[in-house]
Formats: C-alpha cells, sequence, structure tokens
C-alpha cells in the first residue's frame, strides 16, 4: 500500500534537521539528524511497523489531509494574567502554525490550527478573524504553564517546512483480524517455530534481511548527496543505461585497467537512474531501484560450519527478488574461488548461478583485463552470463576536464583555492610516479590527496605544495622529483660512502642510479634498475641497499627484505604470489602497499629454481599479478639480489689469498654458471665487494659502536656513553677479520660492550641523567659512571620578568624611568674609577709598558659603551609611536586640492614621491627588551667595571661522547652554540676548532665567519675568545652541560668552559686540552692512583635540548628547551636552537642585585 504523510521539517543553528510527523495523533513521531535521507529511512521504518500491528480502522490516520498548509504568524503573549509569579511574564517572536482541514461533519469541513510540536493543543480557525489575535488568545492560555527553556523550541527561525512523506507499507488485512481455526499441522509449526527460536524473523533496515548488514547502499547516499558520481562519459553512460535501466536487466562487468573510471561510472548510473525514476518528485525511496555495494568476503565472514554461507546467499536472493535490486559486487572476479574448501568445490560463482541465467538476480562488477582471465579461468560458464564493456582510460584534454571539475568541489568544501599552473604539472606527475594505474583515476586522487594534506582554509595550493606532497608520499627527494632542480654528484657520492665504507665501485654505481632517474633516463616500463651485489660476507651488500633505500625513498623502512633463504621449497612462488587458497601474495601484497621501496632479494643462489622464471616476467615487464588477478607495479623500485657466488672459492696451497681481481673473476664465472641466460641478460648491473681493510674496519667499528649506543635502552634512559681511542683500537684488534667482514664486529660488540654497559646501567648510580666513559683496562672493558645533575638555578629572581608581557605603551614608560637609573651610573663612584683606571694604564703606557695597551683598550672601550648605551636608550625613549611616525613620514610629501570651487573645499590629496627618504623605523619589542634588559645588567656588573678581566673571556665548546679529535663527524650542538656565541655580544678576537679528521682551523673573525657560513663543517673541538663590555659575567652562565637529543641521530653532549682572560690562545687551548687528556686515559688504563685532572669530566647540566633538523634548509622545527639556570621550559619554532638562546640570555642578564 502506498502511503503519504505530512512531515515538519526544522533546522536548528548547526544544521542538523528535526522532523515531526504531522496529523497521526497517537502515532505521531519526533526524529533529529544530520541527513534527511537517513531521517527518512529510518521514520519510513518505524512507521513501517507500527502500520504492520496497526487494526486497519486506524489507517485514516496515515494518509495526508488535502490542504495542509504552513504559516508563520508573530505573536506577543502576556502571560501575567493567567499566570503570577512566572519568571518570564512575555513571549514575543514568529511561531509557525499548521493549518488542517478536517470534516466536522460528513458534510462540513472545518480548519484547526496548532503548533507541529504540541499537536494535542489546537483550535479551530474562524476564517473571518485575524488568526494573529486567535492564536495569541488561545496560546496564552495553553502556553502560560511552560517553563523558559521550553519556549525556544516553539520559535521559527525561517528554515522550516513543511514536506510530503510517501513510502510504501503492508498493514494487516481484514482476514488477519479474523479468528482462523486450529489445523492438523498447527502443532508442528508451533514446535519448529520454538526450536528455531521462537517467531519468524521480519525484515528490517527498509525491506531486506541481510543486504543492509553485508553492504552498503548507493541508492540512499545518491539520494543524500554524498555520492561521488563524477562526470558524465559517453558511450558508457548510454551502455549502462540501456543494460541496467531498462525493464529487463542484463549482469554487466566493466573491464578496464585500474584507475580508468569504472566504479565511478557505475555509481553515475545510481545516480541518474534514481533521476529517471522522478526521486526528486515523489522522494519515496520505495518507488525506484536500489543499487547495493557488497563483497563475496563479507557474504562469507563469520561462517564456519558446513552450510552457513549457502544459508545467506539464501537471504540475499530473497532480499533482491522482485527486480527492484541492482548489486554492485566489488569482488566480482573472486566469485570462482570464494567459499571454496579443501572439503567442497562449491563457490559463489556456482551458487548464484543459476539465479543470474533465470534473470531472478542482477549483478555488476569491475574487473581489470588480468582479473577477468582469472575469472573466465576459474568459473567459465559465470563469467559468460555479463555482458562486458570495456572502459579506456581517459585521453589528456578529457582528464584535464575532470581535474578542473574536480578542483571546483574541492574549493568549496575545503575553502581552499587553486594555482592555474598546477593542474597541467600534476596530470604530468600522476602520468610518470603512478604508472601503475590510470587516467584519470590517479590524477583525480592526487588532487583530492593534495587538498586533504596540504589544503587549509584560505590557502591556495601550487606546484610548491605539490612536490611537497609527492616527495612525502614516495620518499623521493625533492631534487628527484623536479627535473630542473641541480643535483650534485658528489653529495650523493659523500652520503652513500658515510654509511658504506671502504666500497667505492659499488657507491659509485648506487650515485650513477640515482644521477639517472634524476635525468629521467631509466625505462619507464622496467624498474628504476635490477642489480646483483656479490662478494664475501660481512662487507656492506645489505648495508648499501638500505643506504640506497633511505636515499632514494626518504627512509630506510622502504626496504623490503626477504631471505631466499625461506624461498627453497616447491611452494616458493606461491607464497610470493598466492595461490587459490591465499590469493595475495606476500611480495605482491607489499608493493601494492608501497610501490616506492628497494625490494632486497639476500642471497639469490639459495632460491628454488622456479622463483627465478617469476624473477624474469618481473626484471623485464616491471609487473607483478598474484593469484587473484591483482597486479603490483615494480616499475618504481629497486631491484638488488646479493650473492656469495665465487667468494667462498679457497685459495691454492701455497699461492696465499686470492686477490681482488681473481675474486671478481671467480664471481662472474660462478654467477654466469648459477642464472640461466635469459635471467642474466635481464640484470643491469653485477657489482663486486671487496674483502675490508683494516682501515676500513676503523671506521666500521666507529660507526656501528655509535648505533650500540644509540640503542632505546640508553637513550630512553638518558645514558650518555663516551669510548676513548683505546676502546676502538681493541675493538678493531680482537674483532677485525677481513674475510668475515664487519659481522664479527656486530657480535663482539653485543657480547662485550653491550654485556658492560648492561651492568653499568643496573648497578651504576640512579639519576635524571647519566654520563658513561667507556675505556680499557688489564685487558677488559670498564665505565666510569657519573650522574648528570641540573645546575643550581638562579636564587634571586630575574627584574625582566613581569615585564615580558607588557604591551609596548607601557615599556616604553619603564624606559623613560630607566634613563634615571643610566644617569646615576654615569655619575657613580664605579664609573670614576674606570675612568682612573684609564689614565693610569695610560701613563703607564706613555712610559714604555705595553703590557697596559690591552687593559687600556678594554676599559676605554667600556667607558665609550656606557655613553653610547646612554644616548640609544634616550633614542629608544623618545621613538615616535605609530601614529606620529605616521604623521613624520606624511609631512615629507605635498598635498594638492581637487574639486574645489565656491561651494565646497574639495578633497585633498597627498602626492607621494618614491625618491623622497626611508620612513622612520619603529622600535619593536625586542628593542625595547634587549635595552631594558641591558641596564639590568649594567646595574648588576656595575662594582667590576674597572677590572679589565670582566670584559675578555674565552669559551672552550668540548664535545663528549663519540665527538672528538680524529672521530668521522663532529657536533652539530657545538656548531649551533658557537654560531649563538660569535653573534651575541662583544667582538671575536681570535678562534680555534678541530674538526673531523683531524684538521685544525684558526684565525680571526673572518675567519671564524667562513668556518660558520661557508664550510658548514662540525668542530670536535672549539674555543672561541671575545672582548666587549661585560662578557665574561654575561657568559658565565653558559658553563656546564648542554645536552641535545633527537630520534635521528645520536644524543650529543657538549661541555662549554668559562675561562679567564690569562687562558692561552684558542689553538694553544686545544693542544693543552689534547695532552691532559692523553695524560688521564694512559693513567687510568694503567691503574694510576690518585687519578690527574680529567678534562672530560662530568659538569652540572645548563641546558637540555629535545630538536629535530629540519629536513630543507631554511625551514622550522618545534624545539622543546629546558634552562636549569632559568627554571625555563617552553616550545619554540626555530630554525636552528641558537634563535632560541637571545631570549633566555635576555632574562638571564635582568638577574637582580644581590643585597
Amino acid at each position: 500500500m502506498n502511503l503519504t504523510i505530512g512531515v515538519y521539517q526544522s533546522r536548528d543553528a548547526s544544521g542538523g534537521y528535526r522532523w515531526t510527523t504531522l496529523a497521526l495523533g497517537p502515532h505521531t513521531r519526533d526524529r533529529e539528524g544530520r541527513s534527511t535521507v537517513k531521517l527518512q529511512q529510518k521514520l519510513v521504518e518505524e512507521l513501517r511497523s507500527i502500520i504492520g500491528e496497526l487494526p486497519v480502522r486506524d489507517l485514516s490516520y496515515f494518509q495526508l489531509p488535502r490542504g495542509i498548509r504552513l504559516e508563520r504568524v508573530q505573536l506577543e503573549l502576556d502571560f501575567k494574567r493567567v499566570r503570577t509569579g512566572t519568571e518570564t511574564p512575555r513571549l514575543s517572536g514568529l511561531f509557525p502554525l499548521i493549518l488542517e482541514p478536517r470534516w466536522r461533519t460528513r458534510d462540513e469541513l472545518m480548519t484547526i490550527a496548532y503548533h507541529p510540536s504540541r499537536q494535542h493543543e489546537w483550535f479551530p480557525v474562524d476564517t473571518g478573524a485575524s488568526l494573529e489575535d486567535q492564536a495569541k488568545l488561545f496560546f496564552t492560555r495553553a502556553w502560560a504553564q511552560l517553563e523558559p527553556h521550553q519556549h525556544d523550541e516553539l520559535r521559527s527561525n525561517r528554515k522550516d517546512t513543511l514536506k510530503a512523506l510517501a513510502f510504501m507499507a503492508h498493514p494487516k488485512s481484514l482476514l488477519d483480524e479474523l479468528g482462523k481455526k486450529k489445523g492438523p499441522w498447527d502443532d508442528l509449526e508451533a514446535e519448529d517455530r520454538r526450536e528455531r527460536g521462537g517467531k519468524k524473523k521480519k525484515k528490517s533496515g527498509g525491506g531486506t534481511q541481510v543486504l543492509h548488514k553485508l553492504g552498503m547502499n548507493l541508492t540512499l547516499q545518491a539520494a543524500e548527496g554524498t555520492l561521488d558520481t563524477g562526470m558524465p562519459r559517453s558511450p558508457y553512460r548510454e551502455q549502462l543505461q540501456l543494460l541496467l535501466g531498462g525493464e529487463r536487466r542484463t549482469p554487466v562487468l566493466l573491464v578496464g585497467p585500474p584507475g580508468c573510471g569504472k566504479r565511478t561510472l557505475l555509481k553515475r548510473f545510481v545516480a541518474e537512474q534514481l533521476e529517471a525514476e522522478g526521486f526528486q518528485t515523489h522522494r519515496n525511496l520505495d518507488k525506484v531501484t536500489e543499487v547495493w555495494s557488497i563483497a563475496g568476503k563479507r557474504i562469507i565472514a563469520g561462517m564456519s560450519y558446513v552450510g552457513d554461507w549457502e544459508q545467506r546467499c539464501l537471504k540475499v536472493l530473497e532480499d533482491t527478488r522482485g527486480g527492484r535490486r541492482i548489486l554492485f559486487v566489488e569482488d566480482l572476479h573472486a566469485f570462482g574461488r570464494i567459499g571454496r574448501s579443501r572439503e567442497s568445490d562449491t563457490n559463489l560463482a556456482l551458487f548464484f548461478q543459476g539465479a543470474l541465467s533465470r534473470g531472478e538476480l542482477t549483478l555488476a562488477g569491475t574487473v581489470t583485463p588480468e582479473q577477468l582471465q582469472r575469472l573466465e579461468t576459474d568459473a567459465p560458464s559465470f563469467a559468460a552470463l555479463f555482458t562486458q564493456v570495456h572502459v579506456r582510460s581517459t585521453r589528456t584534454d578529457e582528464t584535464l576536464r575532470m581535474l578542473l571539475h574536480e578542483a571546483r568541489e574541492l574549493e568549496s568544501k575545503h575553502r581552499i583555492a587553486w594555482s592555474p599552473p598546477l593542474f597541467p604539472v600534476l596530470l604530468e606527475q600522476a602520468g610518470t610516479l603512478f604508472s601503475g594505474s590510470a587516467l584519470p583515476g590517479k590524477a583525480l586522487d592526487l588532487l583530492r590527496e593534495l587538498a586533504t594534506d596540504q589544503g587549509s582554509p584560505g590557502r591556495e595550493l601550487g606546484i610548491g605544495e605539490l612536490f611537497a606532497h609527492l616527495s612525502r608520499r614516495t620518499g623521493l627527494p625533492d631534487f628527484l622529483l623536479r627535473p630542473q632542480e641541480r643535483l650534485v654528484p658528489e653529495e650523493v657520492h659523500e652520503a652513500l660512502a658515510r654509511k658504506v665504507m671502504g666500497q667505492l665501485e659499488p657507491v659509485r654505481v648506487a650515485c650513477d642510479l640515482v644521477a639517472r632517474i634524476h635525468a629521467g633516463l631509466t625505462d619507464p616500463r622496467r624498474p628504476y634498475g635490477v642489480y646483483l651485489f656479490t662478494g664475501p660476507t660481512g662487507t656492506g651488500k645489505t648495508e648499501l641497499a638500505r643506504a640506497l633505500a633511505s636515499y632514494l625513498y626518504g627512509d630506510a623502512s622502504r626496504l623490503i627484505r626477504l631471505d631466499m633463504g625461506e624461498f627453497q621449497t616447491p611452494d616458493a612462488v606461491a607464497r610470493l604470489t598466492g595461490d587459490a587458497w591465499q590469493p595475495e601474495g606476500r611480495l605482491t601484497r607489499l608493493i601494492r602497499e608501497q610501490p616506492f621501496s628497494l625490494v632486497l632479494l639476500d642471497e639469490i643462489e639459495k632460491a628454488h629454481p622456479s622463483l627465478l622464471n617469476l624473477l624474469l616476467q618481473t626484471f623485464d615487464e616491471g609487473r607483478l599479478t598474484d593469484a587473484s588477478g591483482e597486479t603490483a607495479d615494480f616499475t618504481h623500485t629497486v631491484i638488488v639480489m646479493t650473492s656469495n657466488l665465487g667468494a667462498r672459492r679457497k685459495p691454492a696451497v701455497g699461492l696465499g689469498a686470492p686477490d681482488a681481481r681473481s675474486l671478481e673473476l671467480d664471481a662472474d664465472r660462478a654467477v654466469r654458471e648459477f642464472f640461466p641466460p635469459e635471467l642474466f641478460n635481464r640484470i643491469d648491473r653485477i657489482v663486486h665487494f671487496s674483502p675490508l681493510s683494516r682501515e676500513v674496519g676503523e671506521k666500521v667499528v666507529e660507526k656501528e659502536l655509535a648505533r650500540l649506543l644509540s640503542r632505546h635502552g640508553l637513550v630512553s634512559r638518558n645514558v650518555f656513553v663516551a669510548a676513548d681511542e683505546a676502546v676502538k683500537r681493541r675493538i678493531v684488534e680482537e674483532a677485525f677479520d677481513a674475510h668475515l667482514g664487519a659481522r664479527p664486529l656486530k657480535r663482539y660488540l653485543e657480547e662485550k660492550v653491550g654485556q658492560v654497559l648492561s651492568d653499568a646501567i643496573i648497578r651504576g648510580p640512579q639519576a635524571l641523567m647519566r654520563l658513561f666513559q667507556l675505556y680499557t683496562r688489564d685487558g677488559r672493558f670498564e665505565v666510569q659512571a657519573d650522574a648528570l645533575i641540573p645546575r643550581e638555578p638562579l636564587a634571586h629572581g630575574f627584574a625582566l620578568e613581569p615585564l615580558l608581557s607588557l604591551p609596548i605603551a607601557r615599556l616604553r614608560e619603564k624606559m623613560l624611568e630607566l634613563r634615571e637609573v643610566v644617569q646615576e651610573m654615569r655619575e657613580s663612584e664605579a664609573l670614576g674609577a674606570l675612568s682612573e683606571q684609564v689614565r693610569f694604564h695610560l701613563e703607564r703606557l706613555r712610559a714604555g709598558e705595553q703590557d697596559h695597551a690591552e687593559s687600556l683598550f678594554t676599559l676605554d672601550a667600556m667607558r665609550m659603551y656606557l655613553e653610547a648605551f646612554a644616548v640609544q636608550l634616550e633614542s629608544l625613549a623618545r621613538a615616535p609611536e605609530e601614529t606620529e611616525r605616521e604623521m613624520i613620514e606624511a609631512d615629507r610629501f605635498g598635498v594638492e586640492r581637487i574639486g574645489a570651487d565656491r561651494w565646497s573645499q574639495g578633497t585633498r590629496i597627498r602626492l607621494f614621491d618614491r625618491r623622497a627618504l626611508e620612513p622612520v623605523k619603529a622600535v619593536s619589542r625586542e628593542q625595547m627588551l634587549d635595552a631594558l634588559s641591558e641596564v639590568y645588567f649594567l646595574q648588576r656588573i656595575l662594582r667590576g667595571l674597572s677590572s679589565p678581566d670582566q670584559h675578555v673571556v674565552m669559551l672552550e665548546l668540548l664535545p663528549l661522547g663519540q665527538w672528538r679529535q680524529g672521530a668521522s663527524t663532529g657536533s652539530l650542538l657545538a656548531r649551533w652554540l658557537c654560531s649563538a656565541y660569535a653573534h651575541s655580544r662583544g667582538e671575536i678576537e681570535a678562534f680555534a676548532a678541530h674538526l673531523p679528521g683531524g684538521a685544525v682551523v684558526s684565525g680571526g673573525p673572518r675567519q671564524l665567519r667562513e668556518f660558520l657560513h661557508l664550510s658548514m663543517q662540525e668542530p670536535v673541538h672549539a674555543a672561541i675568545k671575545l672582548v666587549g663590555p661585560g662578557v665574561r659575567p654575561f657568559f658565565e652562565g653558559e658553563a656546564g652541560l648542554h645536552v641535545w637529543q633527537s630520534s635521528g641521530r645520536l644524543p650529543e653532549i657538549v661541555k662549554v668552559r668559562v675561562h679567564e682572560a690569562s687562558a692561552p690562545a684558542p689553538a694553544e687551548l686545544l693542544a693543552l686540552h689534547a695532552m691532559k687528556l692523553q695524560t688521564f686515559h694512559k693513567a687510568r688504563q694503567e691503574g694510576v692512583r690518585p687519578l690527574p685532572e680529567d678534562p672530560e669530566a662530568a659538569a652540572p647540566v645548563v641546558r637540555a635540548y629535545r630538536f629535530e633538523p629540519p629536513a630543507r634548509p631554511g625551514a622550522v622545527s618545534v624545539l622543546e628547551l629546558d634552562d636549569y639556570l632559568l627554571t625555563h621550559s617552553g616550545s619554540h619554532r626555530v630554525r636552528t636552537p641558537a634563535e632560541a638562546l637571545p631570549a633566555l640570555w635576555r632574562l638571564r642578564m635582568s638577574e637582580r642585585v644581590t643585597p
């Protein structure tokens, strides 16, 4: 039975809907939701259940009264007359009224009015009187007892409307109400119902038993407007309408490559079929054809007993009976295998074949050509029932139109803008990088990902955002994605050689591959490269593969390592590409999940011979199809095979060890004998790894030791380890073997060094941070454990701290107050003593005593600085405010009057001249805070102004742990601190630094600037001498340990020492430290007691940094900083940690003067 009822729809401020049924009497229902279609579905389902239980006489409620309408009236209700003491004596606003015609008698029609939310309160409408007056009189009494919070629900916001809801229902008939005589079989039926669990289950979910549990109603999504239908494409839309939209529907199979738009075409058909069946007119989902999306895997999910999934399939057939439902099957290509077991060959294709051939069931699906071939092999009769529609990829111009159409949709959805040059570049990159998919899918998917990943309201997305997204998704560095970016081969070689040591030729081959990828000269139909790495064990074959994966794809996790020793049995191919029982293969699954990877086939000679034939297709075509017909794309992978073929040959008796050339010849001979010619010819390059030398072994020890010391157990406990050179020499002597490579070193480190460190962690002092010094004594490794304690905080507070949150106007007032303080300092006894000291040193210098020259220069510079600072403070305090600056700038230009006549003065226009002087500079907040902190600092050090030692300082930066003289890498934290100190206070007089490898650089300001800005090297030890007003007390707070932690590299500790002015020159200071360190290490190894001074002894921790250096130069990253001296913790967005230090120094300078 077709029924139509009235519904009052209102909307709230958040966009939600509220539906209230009208004229249903006791069956009135009120529901809320965000989607009108879902509201309709839930309400119809509830009304169906009500109608199914109602007697026939009550069905008159469920017919929409003809002539019902919505009116909005403005009412002013005064409740004081009918109710005293009410909290809300008045209620005014716009209110909705439903005017419903009703039959008073058989021949007389009347109209009643009621509020849709309170339908039991109604009054008859007098057509000759004002509706507002009648409503006011009635509702003043009817609503007088309502609470104030109920009043808002009564008003109308003009977004309400009246809707008609049409649906189909199956009420009871008159025969159901008649009594039924008991038959002879009723007892048996009742007993059978009890065994089945009670009453017979009724259909739910809009008239379905299982479909609403197994699939999604695409028609419902189309009615809601949430179905992505794309642009119409001819002739496919006409073909689908002919095959699926007519009276006699035909099963359809859309065939085409992945991404060509097969699913979107079916979704487009759903929306067009909904429109063709007039849904926008009648809004009745029961009158349209439903298309449900299901999957074979969901049908059999949870079915563990024999016959369970067949029973569920019967219910699916019952749900589709009547021809009003079409099933869109997502995995139709697998129907010939789903359901099959070792005990039975029955499958979904065989089960549904009969209903499909009789026209009782309509199926539609999408397959690739490979999946179609699989279906035709598994279930040929079932596949023959489908009409195939072959869908081609779109042309470039068609795809560009689709991109523009999708871009407009995304603009309104994400509130973003697109740069027009983006689209052709996006289309080109999608075609190049995602060759495993077809157009338009890969281009549209990339556009949607870009809008989701990079989009933010108001932002314009262009080519830069596209390449940033592609770099994150593929892992490829920016210079490989942009052809115009310059590739520096030396940088590539250095990055790879730093990880793989002593293998110049293999590293060069890897660099050549990177260069070919950058130049775009790789075969687009094959993998980037197919290589065979041969050589003795432990020579770096796997390490180079890992380094290449990290460099090309951004992360070492992009390495897919398959140990061929696990694939020696005949089922090796089935395990990699799947079989009938496990269609998804291991290798194909990993490549589909991440097509930008390096595939490492370790020890290929151990693989089963059948696997070599499988690799032939991958090497030649760059693709591999699994047992389910899914294709994995290898065109953006690098395939590396490793082998020890020819490396295990023993030398002839008496001839000694074979040389490198003979090893290569043996490896070539063994490789040619092992690989079939057709496979051998598809290997791009055979790369030979030579045995490691002792010099390389020392570098490997340093690298593997650094890996051990960066383990989670040490890093998470804030344990920092320093190992001296004797430790490394001993490891090389006892663990290095040129024939076995680096693996014995790793085992030795685990057994010897790792065990010593674990014992030290358990038995050593427990502290927040610890420093372990690893050394050798009496033929064994030992650990000296020191607890690192934070530096004691300053106790007197900071004068600048309460000023940090003040506005600029208040800071200006504070500066005016402090002018008097500066004037008092200029007139103080301390400044008088400074002048006396200047005169004294000047007289001594005139008398020929040259050693007074430096003190004279320092003190005179301090006096001149005070005078200059007083002038600067006055200038900042008197600087014009914003409005004053605008007037000063404007007064520099002339004025012209336009349109003046006898009745008006016209318009004054100021004539600006670009040749005028630059505008008056504004005083920034940072400038004011700097000046204020300088006043407090000078006030604190006033007593020592006349001492030359206060104005000269020597800063020594000593990285602890693995960063020391002779190390292969330096300390990045030491470099940042050098830069911060050199640009903070005072002038550079001299500096010296030890660089990785033992090189030394020294000089003055120019050499330091070159070292910091040009060489970009990281020091292993550095010293800077600074001269300037108060530099010694300024840097005293830096003395101690600076700790930096990062997930990308080893933790770094830099020990900063503040030396007096009488300290040796920087170069001499570094040399003296090396001598002291050598003496200490020798004494510790020999067990001398007492030990001499340890120049690298632990000190209190001044500052702790947690910072991830940004990948791109100039980009910012989050710095989490703890300053124990200032008791400050905070986060900063900086390029380097050096940028956050000036604000901390500014606060420390304002330390309050001790009484």
